[in-house]
């Protein structure tokens, strides 16, 4: 998956074919077109009480798009909302599997 506005060429050549530095970080407003998503997914799972999602394949979507998404930010900024954002799943995953068993082998 490529992010939009992201590139993955380290050179890019001009019109004369003199190699030029190309950044991998995307421009200030994709930043921000990821940026407000990742805080509200972020602030719906820290004030769940439950899976704020019913089945499993949009919890996998909202992972994925979490994890995917924040690439898309300074790399630590990315890191310190992932570890959020992880933190708040694995506690959602626990309430959200702590009445079932595990079946015996």
């Amino acid at each position: 998956m490529t992010l939009p506005g992201c590139s993955h060429a380290h050179i890019a050549a001009d019109l004369f074919g003199t190699p030029s530095p190309v950044s991998d970080q995307p421009s200030d407003e994709i930043v921000g077109i990821y940026r407000a998503p990742l805080h509200a997914a972020l602030a719906l799972v820290k004030s769940a009480q439950v899976m704020p999602w019913n089945d499993m394949l949009t919890i996998i979507r909202e992972d994925n798009a979490f994890r995917f998404g924040k690439d898309a930010l300074p790399p630590e900024e990315g890191a310190v909302l992932w570890a959020e954002f992880n933190l708040e799943m694995d506690r959602l995953y626990a309430i959200m599997n702590e009445d079932k068993e595990l079946p015996d082998d």
